[in-house]
């Protein structure tokens, strides 16, 4: 997907040399999103045979910066923006009881790093509005604090669409946006260095991952 995003964002920097009136737009985004997922984990017993299977549905939100810079005609473009900071989940705490005088607590959390979307926008005629739509890559860097599991980190890549509103700031070539976009991405799987069926194996799969996202942007049109 990386390899993708990068002849897209070639292709399409190349093609803004064709176009004649072409207006090149950069930006700084404050926002803050609320993504949700579905996550089951499967436990593996020392013959390899399935002794446990947990089921959770979770949701968090989370702050973050991004840049962004865009190429086009002032009505349709192209666009690509990048997170250079984590999206951070809550730490998951499991106690795990092992006898009336034992337990242990299990910490997971996972980072989303280096987000980035490629996508189109397209400016309507009405009160500043315009319309986007995407598609985007993340890395998942999975932090674990116990020694019985040691999960492999991953990337997916997912879909984004969404609306929004610009507003001039007078003839200074600033402006100002509010947006809203919302994301599905593809599941992932990962587990603790031994696959389903392997012996103390612990296999963690994540589906129905979706967000939502409120970004305020100042931007620049050159």
């Amino acid at each position: 997907m990386k390899k993708v995003l990068l002849i897209l964002v070639a292709t399409v920097f190349s093609f803004s040399a064709a176009i004649a009136d072409v207006m090149v737009t950069a930006g700084v985004s404050a926002n803050t999103s609320g993504f949700a997922a579905e996550g089951k984990e499967r436990n593996y017993g020392y013959a390899g045979a399935l002794t446990k299977t947990t089921i959770e549905y979770g949701a968090f939100k989370d702050s973050y910066s991004s840049i962004f810079a865009e190429v086009g005609n002032g009505t349709v473009g192209f666009g690509i923006s990048y997170v250079p900071t984590s999206i951070a989940t809550p730490e998951n705490v499991n106690t795990q009881v092992h006898s009336q005088s034992s337990t242990t607590d299990e910490k997971v959390q996972v980072n989303f790093d280096d987000l980035t979307t490629l996508y189109a926008i397209a400016r309507l005629p009405k009160w500043g509005m315009y319309v986007k739509a995407g598609i985007a890559q993340v890395d998942l860097a999975i932090t674990e604090d116990h020694g019985s599991a040691n999960y492999s980190n991953t990337d997916t890549d997912g879909y984004t669409i969404g609306f929004g509103f610009e507003k001039d700031a007078g003839d200074t070539g600033l402006a100002l946006r509010l947006e809203f976009m919302a994301h599905e991405f593809d599941d992932v799987s990962t587990n603790n260095g031994s696959a389903a069926g392997a012996a103390d194996a612990n296999v963690i799969d994540v589906s129905d991952m979706i967000g939502a996202t409120a970004t305020i942007s100042i931007v620049k049109n050159f």
